[in-house]
Formats: C-alpha cells, sequence, structure tokens
C-alpha cells in the first residue's frame, strides 16, 4: 500500500515542474531558432551565391578562352567571402526542345558555346551549429551560361569579269527588256556591298507596308521593279543610278524574296541594325533576284562570235526553280539550314564556215543544285576557323548533242543528248556526240577566319573533275560518223576538216560557258561561298 501513495505524492508535488519544462522548451527553442535563422539564412545565401554564379557563367561564356578569369572576376567583384570555383567546363549546348533540357549541355566540343561553373562556399552556422556539433556548412551553386550567335552565308557569290557584250545581253535578257549598262556601272554593281537589313527595309517602304517585319516584308510576293527599286534605295552613287536604269526597264515579273533570302534570327528586326549589317554584294543580290523571277523561263540571247566566218552564237538559258526550302542566302544559328542553287540549263548553238562546209556546234551544258551549310561557329579570339561551311559542288554535264525543245524545257527531267548533226550536204552528213559529267558527292569543309569575313572573302570549291576546258575535252574526245551515199564511213578527209573546226570553236565555247555561268553566280563543277556575317551575340543562361 505504500507504492501507491508513494506514487500519488510524487505526481502530485509541483515542486521544480518549471525546471523540467523549461529543460524540454529550450531545445524545441533552440530547434526553432535554428530553423527561422540558420536555415533562413542559409537559404538567402544559397540564393546570392546564385545570383554569383549566374553572373560569372554570363561572364565566362562570353569570353572564350578567358573564361575562368572572367568568372573570377565577376565572384570577386560581388562578393569577398571565400567564394571558390568548384569547377569551371567550357562545352557546347544544343537548344534543342527533342533533347531534355538536363542533357542539352556536353563538355567539351571543338568549338564551345557554353559554360557550366559551380561555386562553393563555407557558411557559419550559429544556432545549428548545437544541434549538428557542426560550425559551418558547405553551399554550392550551379549555372550554366550560352552564346547563342548567328551567321550568313551565300553560295555564287563571286564576283564576275566582265567580258565583252555578255552582262548587257545577260541581264536584257532576264529583265526582259533592252539595257545599255556602262563598264562603269558594272563594276560599281560587282565592288558594292548592300546590306540585308537596308534592303528589307527599303523594300518594306516600296510596297508601303511600315507594320511589316523585315521577315515579313521578304515573304510578301513584289515585282522585279520593286525589288530593284528597294536596292537602289539601298545603296548610293553609281551603283544606285545603275540598278534605277534597270527597274524603270524590268517587266513587272512576281516573285517571292524569302525563296531566295531567309534572314532567320533576324527576321524579326523592324528597325536596321548599322552596326551589325549582313552585307551581300550588289551584282549577287541581283541576280539572285533576277533569277528567281525567271524561274522554268527560258531566256534567248545572241551573241557576237570572234571565230572567222563565225555570225554569232545564239544562246538558250533555262533556269529551275529554287529547291522547296533552300535560299541562296540565309542567316541562321544553328547546322540545320541548307542553301542551294538553282538548276541551270544552257544551249549553245554556233555555226562556223569552212571551205568545205558550214559546220554546227550544238553544246548542252547542265549544272545541278550545290549546297552549303554551317558545321560550326567559332567564337574563340583569333580563330582561323571562325565559321566553317560544309560545300557540296553541283553535279554538272557538259555534251555535243542536241535534244528536244520540250525537253530541255522541262526541268523535271535530266538531259539524255543524242548525236547531234554537225554538217549536212547533199550527198555527206556527219553526226557526233560527246559527254563529261562531273560529280562530287562528299561535303568539303571550308573554314574562314575573321578577317576574311571582314574583308568579304569569296572561297571557291572545285569538284575532283574537269572543271575548266570543258568544250576542249568533248572536242579531244569527239566521236564522229560519216555518212556518204548513206554508207557508214569511220573517218576521211572531211572528219578532219570538222575535227579540227570544233577544236577551233571550244576555246570560244568555253569562254561563253564560263562567262554566263560567272555573271549567273554558278560555276561548272564550283561553288562559290561567302561569310556575310558573323556575330556571337551576348551570352544568356540556360
Amino acid at each position: 500500500m505504500a507504492k501507491p501513495v508513494l506514487l500519488r505524492r510524487l505526481i502530485g508535488d509541483l515542486h521544480a515542474g518549471v525546471s523540467v519544462s523549461v529543460a524540454f522548451g529550450m531545445t524545441m527553442l533552440i530547434g526553432s531558432a535554428a530553423l527561422a535563422v540558420d536555415v533562413g539564412s542559409l537559404y538567402l545565401d544559397r540564393r546570392k551565391l546564385q545570383g554569383i554564379a549566374d553572373a560569372a557563367a554570363l561572364a565566362a561564356a562570353a569570353r572564350p578562352g578567358e573564361e575562368r578569369a572572367a568568372a573570377a572576376r565577376i565572384i570577386a567583384a560581388n562578393c569577398d567571402c571565400g567564394i571558390q570555383i568548384a569547377t569551371l567546363a567550357p562545352g557546347t549546348y544544343v537548344a534543342d526542345p527533342g533533347i531534355a533540357a538536363e542533357q542539352r549541355f556536353a563538355e567539351g566540343g571543338a568549338s564551345p558555346n557554353a559554360v557550366r561553373i559551380v561555386v562553393m562556399r563555407d557558411r557559419p552556422l550559429f544556432f545549428g551549429s548545437f544541434l549538428t556539433g557542426r560550425r559551418d556548412t558547405v553551399i554550392r551553386a550551379t549555372a550554366t551560361g550560352a552564346r547563342r550567335g548567328y551567321a550568313a552565308f551565300s553560295l555564287g557569290s563571286r564576283v564576275a569579269a566582265v567580258n565583252g557584250g555578255l552582262p548587257n545581253a545577260l541581264l536584257s535578257g532576264l529583265t526582259g527588256s533592252q539595257l545599255s549598262l556602262s563598264l562603269m556601272d558594272y563594276n560599281a554593281l560587282a565592288s558594292t556591298d548592300i546590306d540585308l537589313l537596308a534592303f528589307s527595309d527599303a523594300l518594306r517602304a516600296e510596297i508601303g507596308a511600315d507594320v511589316l517585319t523585315f521577315g515579313q516584308t521578304l515573304d510578301t510576293q513584289v515585282t522585279l521593279p520593286q525589288v530593284v527599286s528597294a536596292l537602289a534605295r539601298a545603296s548610293d552613287g553609281q551603283t544606285a543610278s545603275a540598278l534605277e536604269h534597270i527597274a524603270d526597264r524590268a517587266l513587272p515579273r512576281a516573285l517571292l524574296p524569302s525563296r531566295a533570302i531567309d534572314l532567320g534570327p533576324r527576321s524579326s528586326s523592324v528597325r536596321v541594325d548599322a552596326a551589325n549589317p549582313v552585307k551581300v554584294n550588289a551584282l549577287s543580290l541581283l541576280r539572285t533576284m533576277l533569277l528567281l523571277g525567271n524561274a522554268n523561263r527560258q531566256v534567248d540571247l545572241s551573241l557576237a562570235s570572234n571565230l572567222p566566218g563565225g555570225p554569232g552564237i545564239d544562246v538558250a538559258l533555262m533556269i529551275g526553280e529554287p529547291p522547296a526550302d533552300s535560299p541562296l542566302i540565309a542567316v541562321t544559328d544553328t547546322n540545320d539550314v541548307v542553301i542551294r542553287t538553282a538548276q541551270v540549263r544552257l544551249k549553245i548553238d554556233t555555226r562556223v564556215a569552212t571551205p568545205l562546209a558550214s559546220v554546227h556546234v550544238p553544246l548542252l551544258a547542265e549544272l545541278g543544285s550545290a549546297s552549303a551549310r554551317i558545321t560550326d561557329i567559332d567564337c574563340a579570339p583569333n580563330s582561323s576557323a571562325a565559321v566553317t561551311l560544309g560545300v557540296v559542288t553541283s553535279p554538272a554535264m557538259v555534251a555535243i548533242g542536241t535534244v528536244d525543245d520540250d525537253d530541255f524545257a522541262d526541268m523535271q527531267r535530266p538531259l539524255d543528248p543524242m548525236p547531234a548533226r554537225l554538217v549536212k550536204l547533199p550527198l555527206v552528213s556527219i553526226d557526233a556526240r560527246a559527254e563529261m559529267t562531273l560529280s562530287d558527292t562528299a561535303e568539303n569543309p571550308v573554314a574562314f577566319s575573321r578577317r576574311e569575313i571582314d574583308d568579304g572573302t569569296v572561297k571557291t570549291v572545285s569538284s575532283g573533275g574537269l572543271v575548266a576546258g570543258a568544250a576542249q575535252s568533248l572536242s579531244d574526245d569527239m566521236d564522229l560518223d560519216v555518212n556518204v551515199l548513206g554508207l557508214g564511213l569511220n573517218l576521211g578527209a572531211l572528219t578532219t576538216v570538222v575535227g579540227d573546226t570544233v577544236a577551233l570553236a571550244a576555246p570560244v565555247l568555253d569562254g561563253v560557258v564560263a562567262d554566263l555561268t560567272g555573271l549567273l553566280g554558278l560555276h561548272l563543277g564550283q561553288a562559290d561561298t561567302r561569310i556575310n556575317a558573323l556575330r556571337c551575340g551576348r551570352a544568356r543562361l540556360v
């Protein structure tokens, strides 16, 4: 009975109850203080550290080659509190929504465009040290900065040399009226660069659509006179005068400039940025618009000949529609954009008088589609390969032979030359055929330094086959078939005369092919490339 009594007395005894309550309460109070003070302070310090990490990542990404030094300067300027760079890794960031966000950054790469940085610092504990037994803890922050630069590039941008009356003949044929540009006019066009954004702004004013962006302007159907007038507005001096002369005489053929020009990230622009132009050669841009306006139209030219007894050379030119979604000039920040040239066909008829007969030499030339894409952008200072292109030259075919007019005009069907009748006399006829094909499917790397980009350097990629002297090579390998009174013969005195005559005409025909394709900005078995602009852009957090 004594134990229950003592137990009841103990429970009912209230002496020292405050001390027990305080002992339990202090534990809860210290825990609450640790939660309120230490955890709150840790959160604020972590936020501050994250801000410093973000700023350091942006600075590092903006200074390729000096990433660590740039990050260290930002850290020192923001906090003298023992922050250390745990890791700093340059790498490649791909802004692809199809890739998980955490996998878009990969360390390393030939031309890094991003930096991932991890910073850390020791942070003292206050009330938390009573519970953990530690006086401080380590906090960390991670940030990734990336540059989104862009480059503008083009195909068929070589400036052609002036040779005889070819420029006026070709421009007259493409504009649909007679032009008479002087040598000074032509040289002014060939030596002037025009800003694509200034051209887009001038075209917007020309069509009275001030509310449109530059990309929307180029995607509006306009006429050749409007386009050439806009080119004149975007230039000055002799170049503007020559362009105004062409605009006044061009037929009002409709075209969509966006079929040839893709402004990419600059499409949303509404103002000209004089500090960051996208320069394109005036002649190159003019002929691009003229080719676009003449797609799938046959252009007939008559050219003077310097052959003995040759009154002239007749040329039929066919320009195919540009490949879908493939411009000739593009501004882009990815390697997905491919630019391609349009398909071009030439039919050149030449007659050369000989003591025995008049020799007809029909030459056919077909150029397929050359292509180029950006494979790398390197923003490192003094990089020898600031922009690298992957270029594939156009397949080409040159032949001595004939095709039907309908087959020549059908750009969807490949040419299949048949033997041509070079000589036709009452008792004698001579047929001939020769063909040569150039093709190079390999992608060739072409690197441009910053200086070459600034200087507007044009680089030419050639296929592995013959690219010059095509007609001469054809004449050397030509098969002649002589028919006398219906009897087939392989050789004869007349074949020697005809062979020599074709060989005499071959250099002239080579010159015509080279000059015409040069004026068109397209070349036999070659691709001309230019980087029209490079902007590495500001770094951003990703």
